[in-house]
């Protein structure tokens, strides 16, 4: 091979790496402006999460599908964590009720519960705790003002809940576990809508 057909080679090569260099840096430059809008339907979801051995049984249906179950000892204290997540339409907010679903006990004894305000994981517009009540069987806002929003998943991630029982000397919480009897508490997410 002669000097010329060795220079011709490299300089065919170099022109040929050149042209697929520019046609890359060509591709760079084009660019497509368009807009993009997304409609994100709304969703709410609530979960529990406990620090110990708790009992917690969840409740799923096409009539109530945002519903959570907890079974409630004089021991479940403060080692229970509300977690949410929601997702809401303009101008509206949700909010969270609790009930006792099951169970009952002697008209002296109740149990209160104070709901803590959300500690400051997660992101969003966080709902605000409407603090102590007593729990009867009718539905109570516990939560309120909660737009779009997660609060993390875990302890020590959404409020905490504290359970105090007053006058348990005449309830035998464990006769009435045994017997089908134990305090069930329903929290629901909704709407205002």
């Amino acid at each position: 091979m002669n000097i010329l057909t060795k220079i011709e080679s490299q300089i065919s090569l170099i022109l040929l790496f050149y042209s697929l260099s520019t046609m890359v840096t060509a591709q760079n430059n084009n660019s497509v402006k368009m807009s993009l809008s997304l409609k994100i339907s709304a969703v709410a979801l609530i979960d529990f999460s406990t620090d110990g051995n708790q009992m917690i049984t969840y409740s799923y249906s096409t009539i109530e599908p945002n519903n959570v179950e907890q079974i409630i000892t004089p021991a479940t204290g403060d080692k229970t964590w509300l977690n949410y997540s929601s997702i809401v339409a303009n101008g509206l907010t949700n909010y969270i009720t609790v009930y006792i679903s099951s169970g009952s006990f002697p008209a002296d004894v109740s149990l209160n519960l104070l709901i803590g305000a959300d500690v400051g994981a997660g992101a969003g517009k966080k709902g605000i705790s409407k603090g102590q009540i007593t729990l009867s069987v009718f539905p109570q806002v516990i939560i309120t003002n909660i737009g779009s929003c997660y609060t993390g998943q875990g302890i020590h991630k959404g409020h905490q809940l504290y359970y105090k029982w007053k006058n348990t000397e005449s309830y035998d919480y464990s006769l009435n576990y045994e017997n089908g009897k134990a305090i069930a508490v329903t929290y629901t997410i909704s709407s205002t809508e």
